[in-house]
């Protein structure tokens, strides 16, 4: 008895044969005028031929199914996904190096890391300092935070100053 991956192995092979112009049954090659030889025929079984390999790459599943976001796990990285990460020659915003890190983690069954938590825990271990500039709160370096390489970078948006932390290589 075949498994349903088997199954979908199968009928990609019979569906590559037909894009092929070949009958999967006696594989002998079908006649010039034959509609599996239409070329938007040909292109549509390509088509579903890839649909099919995406299936037999995904375990024979026809779609992974996203975890709610309280039925996923923790954010955690394993060593081997800690050894990936390398720090970038650039100066990087936070957010940026939290998107890097996110692309380590299967998002689907594991929560990501929020650029929040990165922050707080920063502030916690006294890298940045948050103040109260023109009403708003935001976080800046404190002389801890300025030694490792975090820097204040600014650009002007629609009139307005706007500062944000970035990180040299040896800060991420």
């Amino acid at each position: 008895m075949m498994t349903e991956l088997e199954i979908t192995m199968r009928a990609k092979s019979y569906i590559d044969s037909l894009a092929q112009g070949i009958d999967p049954i006696s594989g002998k090659m079908a006649k010039e005028d034959d509609v599996i030889n239409n070329l938007r025929i040909s292109r549509c079984l390509y088509y579903v031929s890839g649909i099919l390999q995406k299936v037999i790459d995904n375990g024979g599943e026809i779609q992974k199914v996203r975890k709610k976001r309280n039925d996923k796990m923790a954010f955690s990285l394993t060593d081997e996904q800690i050894v990936n990460l390398k720090p970038d020659a650039a100066e990087l915003s936070v957010s940026k190096i939290v998107k890097i890190i996110n692309e380590q983690i299967d998002d689907g069954a594991m929560k990501k890391l929020k650029v929040t938590t990165v922050t707080n825990w920063l502030v916690k271990m006294g890298f940045l300092e948050e103040i109260t500039e023109m009403g708003r709160t935001v976080k800046m370096p404190t002389d801890a935070g300025s030694e490792i390489g975090m820097r204040i970078r600014q650009f002007t948006d629609t009139g307005r100053t706007v500062k944000y932390v970035v990180y040299s290589s040896a800060a991420q």
